[in-house]
């Protein structure tokens, strides 16, 4: 029975499926999805919002057409638009309405095929050929990689038909060599700029050399403005010494043809010159400039019938050894006359005898006199008559145990480690602004003094060490509450709700304050506005907050040229400004009122402290006579706006002589000649119409604001004073 039931449940089973067999049809097959649209280098780009700007100019030549093919594959190093921005928007324009000149740049982006991060790191070190015939120079420095002087910020972004690598900078094709008629002799005589080379090349009978046409060569061409750095005795010198200075010579000098590409992709590597010396070849990130041992290569690709020319801003001598006189530093210094004041220093503490120790090298950065009197008589006086600080002031000057000449302290500077050890076992910080070498504060004048047992070069400032952190006696808040100067910084960072940020002691800021004076400048509804909004004040604040350090003043020095990152995320410049070295030639005069003016000068003009008389409309408000005027008319016009006490904000104009002056907001500045004849010579009562203002020499400014007083150390961290509030920063220039 049980086989029986089980039979007739198999039959049954197959019948009903049979049944549905027959009654259903067939079912469906699944549809087939829609094939993905590829996504494009032109669809990321335009999809990711930093590249407006790079769009734009895709489309205004067609080329969003050509990156955009699916079928096609290539490379692009793709400037934001923050890399667009530093053309300024003059050039941009230009570039938009001349299409062809456009599309040669951005060919100049592309690679053709994918090469990812990983094959562009690989082929460092070498150059590699653009969609538009020329090529880039590929260079590596720890795991940064670098397209010419641009700097690669972000690597791989793939895309259907290839790979964006994101650059800082747009790339500038290099100049075409067209047809030269004239060899490197010819052309450096030609030029006007190299007048001194060219008698150094002829002294050391290299002419026939370098304007051999069977040969090819790259010359590293110092100016006569670089040669002009170095003392007059020490040149003098050289020049006298055929072996000393061929060997400099060849230093400059790369048998066969360098041009700025291949040089590029030489960035941290050394070139081997004429004269068998490694030079080294780097790379400045922050201005895309190329260095060769140390010197800023500041024009490229001049061609020759016999080679190419890179001028140099410096002179390398390098381990070559310059002819020295048979004197020590004291003796040089003492002959030399611009440095009685340093002599008298030196023999009132004794370090006179040190520094005549010829069995010693030394390195000094020396005041002249001028210098000196910048601290006034009664200092100079007074540190006479206490040798312990005038001793360890001078010995903040000496460098003991070498002699650094011009180039190797230039390339000290521009290391990761630009803090040396001076004598008092202190530190001071060298630094480069374009051609300008700066410790601490103090600019560089002349270099390369040299005597028997080290060199000297010349200061514009005595070098003050820097005071030891002082007792820290409260927070960052604590210090600002106070100090009536910061009333309106409270009050913002009350309104901000910051307050228990910058009082926490477990955390670590370096605050740039404004005063109130600074708050000041920002018009009063302007101020009132940023006051009542939480968000945008708090962005203002924190643009003011480095967090997690704190950079005390040699700090500060030390990153002059380069750039810090606030807590707001926004990049603030760090700089040395020389505004002395706006100062006036020596001849250049003009009459008002009777009266002798010059352009405002510094440490070497007929007014040292950089004491600024100023007309009151110059430095006035927005109704003064000089605001549609002053900046361009000469002699300035006499107007009244009241007293003006200090001068933040000092830039420079150009005249229409070509000459720089310092401004403030563009207008210009004066001193008298003969001060006390001042009010004498514009009448009765004429002195309430003038105002003294007083800028130091060099000022260090955070995103373009003098900083007034340094190290100011609380119990998390230090404070500096500014004297004008950072409402734009690098991100959002």
């Amino acid at each position: 029975m049980k086989k029986i039931n089980t039979a007739l449940l198999i039959a049954t089973a197959i019948f009903g499926l049979q049944a549905c067999s027959d009654d259903d049809d067939p079912a469906p097959m699944p549809p087939t999805p829609p094939q993905a649209e590829p996504v494009t280098i032109v669809d990321v780009a335009a999809d990711n919002g930093g590249f407006t700007t790079l769009v734009a100019a895709l489309q205004a030549t067609g080329l969003d057409v050509t990156l955009d093919d699916a079928d096609a594959s290539f490379t692009v190093f793709a400037p934001t638009d923050a890399a667009f921005a530093l053309l300024g928007e003059d050039t941009i324009n230009e570039l938009l309405a001349d299409t062809d000149m456009l599309s040669s740049i951005l060919t100049y982006h592309v690679l053709e095929g994918a090469v990812d991060a990983d094959t562009a790191i690989a082929a460092a070190g070498t150059t590699v050929q653009t969609v538009n015939g020329a090529s880039v120079g590929l260079s590596l420095i720890d795991t940064t990689l670098f397209v010419n002087g641009a700097t690669v910020i972000t690597t791989d972004l793939v895309t259907d038909n290839g790979i964006i690598h994101v650059i800082d900078a747009v790339l500038t094709p290099p100049a075409m060599r067209g047809e030269p008629s004239n060899n490197i002799v010819e052309t450096a005589v030609a030029n006007g700029n190299f007048q001194t080379l060219v008698a150094a090349v002829q002294a050391a009978g290299l002419v026939e050399t370098l304007a051999n046409p069977d040969a090819r060569f790259t010359v590293f061409a110092p100016t006569d403005a670089a040669f002009e750095m170095i003392d007059p005795a020490t040149l003098e010198a050289l020049i006298a010494d055929p072996e000393a200075l061929s060997a400099v010579l060849l230093q400059h000098v790369v048998e066969g043809e360098v041009d700025s590409v291949t040089a590029f992709s030489l960035n941290g590597q050394s070139a081997t010159t004429a004269s068998d010396a490694l030079i080294p070849v780097g790379l400045k990130a922050e201005t895309d400039t190329l260095t060769f041992g140390g010197a800023n290569v500041v024009i490229t690709d001049i061609y020759t019938t016999n080679g190419i020319i890179h001028v140099l801003d410096m002179v390398v001598v390098g381990d070559v050894e310059l002819p020295t006189p048979p004197q020590s530093i004291v003796d040089v210094a003492r002959e030399n006359g611009n440095f009685t004041t340093l002599v008298a220093a030196l023999e009132a503490t004794g370090l006179d005898g040190v520094l005549a120790d010829t069995d010693t090298d030394f390195t000094v950065f020396a005041p002249t006199d001028d210098a000196f009197a910048l601290l006034g008589e009664e200092t100079i006086t007074a540190l006479l008559a206490d040798t312990d600080t005038l001793s360890n002031i001078l010995l903040n000057h000496v460098i003991s145990g070498s002699a650094i000449l011009q180039d190797a302290a230039v390339m000290a500077a521009q290391s990761d480690n630009n803090l040396v050890e001076v004598a008092n076992e202190a530190q001071v910080a060298l630094s480069l602004s374009g051609a300008n070498l700066f410790v601490n504060k103090s600019a560089v004048s002349t270099t390369d003094i040299m005597a028997d047992n080290g060199v000297i070069h010349v200061v514009d400032q005595v070098i003050l060490p820097i005071p030891a952190v002082n007792e820290r006696t409260g927070t960052i808040v604590d210090v600002a509450v106070a100090d009536d100067r910061f009333e309106t910084l409270v009050e913002a960072l009350t309104a901000a709700d910051l307050v228990n940020t910058l009082n926490d002691e477990t955390a670590t800021f370096t605050v740039f304050a404004p005063t109130d004076a600074a708050f000041a400048k920002i018009p009063e509804p302007v101020l009132t506005s940023l006051l009542g909004d939480v968000d945008a004040l708090s962005a203002v604040l924190l643009q003011h907050v480095v967090s997690g350090t704190e950079i005390g003043s040699l700090n500060a020095y030390a990153a002059n040229g380069a750039n810090v990152d606030t807590v707001a995320m926004e990049d603030v410049s760090v700089a040395l400004v020389n505004f002395a070295a706006t100062m006036d030639s020596e001849t250049r005069e003009v009459a008002y009122d009777a009266v002798n003016q010059r352009l405002v000068g510094g440490a070497a003009s007929d007014n040292p402290g950089f004491t600024l008389y100023t007309f009151d409309g110059d430095l006035g408000t927005a109704s003064s006579a000089c605001v549609d005027g002053c900046a361009t008319t000469w002699p300035p016009v006499l107007v009244a706006d009241g007293d003006v006490s200090s001068v933040p904000g000092l830039g420079t104009i150009t005249r229409g002589d070509d000459t720089l002056q310092a401004t403030y907001l563009g207008r210009p500045l004066y001193f008298y000649v003969n001060d006390a004849e001042a009010g004498d010579a514009l009448g009765e009562g004429a002195g309430n119409v003038w105002s003294t203002a007083k800028q130091e020499q060099v000022s260090l400014q955070i995103q373009g604001s003098n900083v007034i007083i340094t190290d100011i150390y609380t119990t998390n961290g230090v404070i500096h004073v500014i004297d004008t509030v950072i409402t734009e920063t690098l991100n959002s220039n």
